[in-house]
């Protein structure tokens, strides 16, 4: 019997989703990173960019989904 994926909302109610790009607090900076698992209390992160520390986990209410043209700029403007 599979598991039940567990639901989590983003600071704004909105559901998150294995994929999703957001934003979220690391180190008193603001972090872009995407969601690579969803836990029972947790959702697991990895930066995004070239200064990347790696996974994390995070509270979902401390997350805020961010939008397509949002990420591709912040792609562009970190990459190399």
């Amino acid at each position: 019997m599979p598991k039940e994926v567990p639901e989590h909302r983003d600071k704004l109610g909105r559901l998150l989703n294995v994929g999703d790009c957001v934003a979220y607090p690391s180190s008193n900076s603001l972090v872009v990173g995407i969601v690579k698992k969803l836990n029972p209390k947790m959702v697991g992160v990895s930066q995004l960019g070239k200064n990347r520390w790696g996974d994390s986990n995070k509270y979902s209410n401390d997350l805020v989904i961010l939008d397509g043209p949002d990420v591709t700029m912040y792609l562009i403007k970190n990459s190399g």
